[in-house]
């Protein structure tokens, strides 16, 4: 777990045991996924934390939740009476799930992206906080909107097999529409292509084995849909310019 930062904000990226946990806390929490999925009863209503949505907890709400020892996530902590500048917390409080709008994928890329420099950097994390705070108190698109309900399912069934080999046209037929209008929902809510959002699904994924596991290179590859060692060796340099080896050897020196 990445260290947390208080400015006033706790922002820190989580893993958890594997088994069914209850929390209750003052203050309220947003907790966003980064790979894998979490299941989470709130208030008595059922959900999940997955590719397509996040959650937030009230301060105060009981809740229970499990995810795979595996899974991560981008876990922000928020008190009860912070006042943050002209942003109002009250909204919060009637807030559960939520899609993933575009605006928050996109913070959220930063964050998977550069996740040492944020956690390092109080201002920093204090300004993509606000960032994400007002992005969760605009006003949300329908949830019947049948393109963000198509992109839902693409995303959970890209996020259930990362694993194998993903194509777009296995992944539109899943989500019960065309290869061209999946194309255009990734373009048009996540400005990115369905093959990106693989690629840095994976990676993260791959990333998170490496620093938290001591499984095989060879398998981790294999577990987050790369060919082979090289083919995650390549990747990994080209988007942070370290080897596999050197990445696990420098977060242990840590």
């Amino acid at each position: 777990m990445n260290a947390t930062v208080l400015f006033p904000f706790s922002l820190a990226i989580r893993s958890y045991s594997g088994e069914v946990e209850l929390h209750q806390h003052d203050f309220h929490q947003i907790v966003l996924p980064r790979s894998g999925a979490m299941e989470i009863e709130l208030d008595g209503r059922g959900g999940k934390v997955d590719a397509s949505q996040g959650v937030v907890i009230a301060s105060g709400a009981r809740h229970t939740f499990q995810a795979n020892a595996h899974s991560t996530f981008l876990v922000l902590d928020v008190p009860a009476q912070c006042d943050s500048g002209a942003q109002t917390l009250a909204p919060l409080s009637d807030k559960r799930f939520f899609a993933l709008s575009p605006e928050i994928r996109h913070l959220l890329d930063y964050a998977n992206g550069d996740s040492v420099h944020l956690s390092q950097s109080p201002a920093l994390t204090a300004s993509w906080s606000q960032l994400l705070l007002h992005s969760l108190v605009q006003p949300e698109a329908s949830p019947q909107d049948p393109g963000q309900l198509i992109l839902a399912k693409a995303l959970a069934y890209i996020e259930r097999h990362l694993n194998t080999p993903l194509n777009n046209r296995d992944i539109a037929r899943h989500s019960g529409t065309s290869e061209r209008r999946l194309y255009a929902l990734f373009e048009r809510h996540l400005a990115r292509t369905p093959f990106s959002h693989i690629a840095s699904l994976r990676l993260n994924l791959a990333i998170d084995l490496l620093r938290q596991t001591s499984l095989p290179i060879i398998e981790i590859a294999h577990r987050t849909g790369y060919a082979d060692q090289s083919a995650l060796t390549h990747a990994l340099k080209k988007a942070h310019g370290l080897t596999p080896a050197s990445l696990r050897k420098r977060t242990r020196a840590h």
